[in-house]
Order: structure tokens, then sequence, then C-alpha cells
């Protein structure tokens, strides 16, 4: 039977090639820990434009990075910054200067409204002290009063968050697009249930039988994957638990690209060109990327 099953392994511009500018895009981890970078670097050599983004509750770089490309047109926003290093330049820049629609949520909303998708619910109940807040009167498309059925009394709701793809990294993966995490799990099962297509960067592809062998250890599916992609240091410069930690020489160079508005110079040099990511593992060199490994 297992031979019978069809390989989802492919190049990253293979995964990505119906990925098309305008649509609803959300990225699996958590500040600089998992983050699908390789697959957000192809999404910029391949020229997306008009992204809707639905990230995770704490996010940054990716989102920062694709700003800086100008491949974003609007951002659901709970938190966006670069964590222990700061604010998100382009992203500051951007909402400054009012170039991208912003939704102003918090982390609960995202969390709840992407559960709501993956369950195929029309909507979800928030909880009670979201009336206390300012984010009804701050986004009120987002936010509507409901009468609770049970009780009578009215409750806030908000909508289910639906993205059209989701990019999801993993340390390992079989070629059927079975997941596992090495680090704690960041809602990645919610997001690939929640969305309509899912690609999957790993680390390493492992067979079969290594998944099998401790399912319990699954941490997104097969069967809720289209494609798989081969990407060692796929989440560089950030980190992929269980495998390398995080450049944080890297981080701090690409926000002074980022805080001089240059990102466009930083894409030049790591992210554009005929060798891909091969550029940007080449300039960190063996040394560097050894020291980061998590033994």
């Amino acid at each position: 039977m297992s031979a019978q099953r069809r390989s989802k392994l492919m190049s990253a511009s293979d995964a990505l090639a119906g990925l098309e500018s305008g649509v609803k895009l959300c990225a699996a981890g958590v500040h600089f820990s998992n983050t699908p970078m390789a697959l957000v670097r192809e999404l910029i050599r391949k020229g997306t434009r008009d992204l809707e983004i639905i990230p995770t509750p704490a996010t940054g770089l990716w989102v920062d990075m694709l700003l800086g490309a100008g491949a974003i047109k609007k951002i659901w926003v709970s938190y966006i910054g670069m964590d222990f290093l700061g604010l998100a330049p382009n992203f500051r820049r951007a909402v400054e200067g009012r170039k991208i629609e912003i939704v102003d949520v918090d982390e609960p909303t995202i969390f709840l409204g992407l559960r709501a998708a993956a369950g195929g619910l029309p909507f979800v109940a928030m909880p009670p002290i979201h009336k206390m807040t300012d984010l009804p009167k701050v986004s009120p498309q987002v936010y509507r009063d409901v009468v609770d059925p049970f009780t009578g009394k009215t409750v806030t709701a908000t909508p289910p968050l639906a993205p059209d793809w989701a990019l999801i990294h993993v340390a390992k993966a079989d070629i059927y697009g079975n997941g596992v995490s090495l680090g704690g799990r960041h809602m990645e099962d919610i997001i690939a249930k929640a969305s309509k297509h899912v690609v999957l960067s790993a680390e390493e592809i492992v067979d079969t039988s290594a998944i099998t062998a401790a399912p319990m250890q699954t941490t997104v599916p097969g069967a809720l994957v289209e494609a798989v992609v081969h990407t060692p240091y796929g989440a560089y410069p950030g980190a992929c638990p269980g495998v390398y930690s995080y450049d944080r020489a890297h981080l701090e160079e690409h926000l002074d690209y980022a805080k001089d508005d240059r990102t466009r110079t930083y894409l030049d040099r790591y992210v554009y060109g005929s060798l891909g990511d091969a550029a940007l593992i080449a300039a960190a060199g063996p040394q560097r990327l050894a020291a980061l490994e998590l033994k």
C-alpha cells in the first residue's frame, strides 16, 4: 500500500508555484523559532505582492523582511517585532507611512480565529474581558456583539481566520508530509487545518518508519500537507529547536539594514540571485554554522 503513495517532495519554487499575489498567508513559528525563512525568501525571489498576512500571535523577522521587499498589503497585528532586538523597522515605517492596512487584534483573536477556521466554525465567542479593552472600538470590523443562545447575555464574537496558504518549518519530515518539530509546538497543526494549502519545509527528510516509530510526536500529519521541501538551515538566521540556535550576529545585520531603510540592499546581497539560499549559507560559513548546532 505504501508503494502506491505519492511523494510530495519537491523544490521550493515548485511547491510555491501556485501561491499568487493577493492571497492570505500564514507562516508558523514564534519570534525567531521555527520560522520557514527559506520559503519566505523564495516568495521574495518569486516577486509575490499584495499579501494579506495572518501571523502567529508573536512574530517579526519574516513579516519585516516581506515588508522590506514590498510584498505586503494588509496585516492582522497582535505583536510584530524583533523580540530581544527591539522593534521591527520596516513594519514601523510602513505603519507610520500608512503604506499598509493594519487590523489591530490580540493573541486570543488570532489563536481562536485560526482554531475556528480549523474547526469549520462560522465565528467564535471571545472571553468577556474583551469588552473592557479598546479592541472592539479600534477594529469594529473584527468584533461583533451577539446574543448567547443559552444565557441571553451579549457576548463578543470574532470571525474565523482562514489563510489561503500556510508555510510551516520542522526539524524532520518524510516524503509524504508528516512533520516533526523537536521544540515546543506553536499552533502548527491548527494553522495547517485552518489553511487551504500547506507547504512544509524540513531540515531533514527521513524514512516514514522513523515517523511511525513514534506517531505521537508527529507535529503536522501528512494528510494536511500538499508539498514538502528539503531545506537545511530553512529557519536560518532564526533557530530550529533541537537542530541549531539563532544567529544573533546575522539578525543584527538584517536589523541594521532595515533601520537604515536598506532592506533592498540586504535582499540583493543575501536573497536575490541565481544561487538562492546558497549565497546566504555560504556567507555564514561552516565554522559559524557549526557553532550554532545543538548537540
